[in-house]
C-alpha cells in the first residue's frame, strides 16, 4: 500500500503542467554538453533541482556567475559566500561553467540570505537585495535565475556578473 501511494505521489508530481511547461520552455540540452555540475548556465537550476522527484537531487540555492553583463563567460573559480538570517555562512566556488549549487546537507539557509561574489582577483560584489520568502515553499527562490535572466529590465537586472562592463570595470 505504501509503495502504491509513494507511485501516485510521484505521479502527480510529475504531471504539474504549469511546472512541465516551464521546464519545457528551457529548451533543450546544449549540444555536447551531458546532464550535470556544467550543464545549463544561467538557467534556473533549482526549477527541475527542486527535489520533487528525488532525482535530481534538491538544491537549496544554486546560480550561475558571469564575468559581465554583455557576455556569457563564466567566471570559473569565483567565490559566492551566502550568509542567512542565523549567522550561518557558507563558501561555494563556481565551477569551469560558472555554475555553484548547494544542497540541504551542505547549506539549508534561514532566510533573508545575503549573497557577496567575489572573483580570482579580488573583486567582490554584495547583492543589493538579499534572497527572501520561504525556500520550502517557494525553492525557486533559492535559484539566481529565477530573479536574474536576460535581457536586463524592469523584471530583472540581467544575469549575475562579476565586472559591470566588457572592460573589466568593478560594479
Amino acid at each position: 500500500m505504501r509503495r502504491r501511494l509513494l507511485a501516485l505521489a510521484m505521479l502527480i508530481v510529475a504531471c504539474d503542467p504549469v511546472h512541465d511547461d516551464a521546464i519545457s520552455a528551457l529548451g533543450g540540452e546544449t549540444p555536447g554538453v551531458r546532464k550535470g555540475p556544467l550543464h545549463r548556465p544561467g538557467q534556473p537550476c533549482i526549477l527541475c533541482h527542486d527535489g520533487a522527484i528525488g532525482d535530481p537531487q534538491r538544491f537549496t540555492v544554486a546560480g550561475t556567475i558571469f564575468q559581465t553583463p554583455g557576455s556569457k563567460t563564466p567566471a570559473e573559480g569565483a567565490t559566492v559566500t551566502l550568509t542567512d538570517a542565523t549567522g550561518n555562512s557558507i563558501r561555494v566556488a563556481t565551477n569551469a561553467a560558472g555554475n555553484f549549487y548547494l544542497t540541504p546537507t551542505e547549506y539549508d539557509p534561514t532566510v533573508p540570505v545575503q549573497v557577496v561574489v567575489t572573483e580570482s582577483g579580488g573583486i567582490s560584489v554584495k547583492m543589493q537585495t538579499v534572497i527572501a520568502g520561504n525556500l520550502a515553499e517557494e525553492p525557486n527562490n533559492g535559484s539566481c535565475a529565477s530573479c536574474h535572466f536576460d535581457p536586463p529590465g524592469p523584471t530583472s537586472p540581467g544575469h549575475v556578473c562579476i565586472t559591470l562592463d566588457d572592460g573589466g570595470t568593478p560594479p
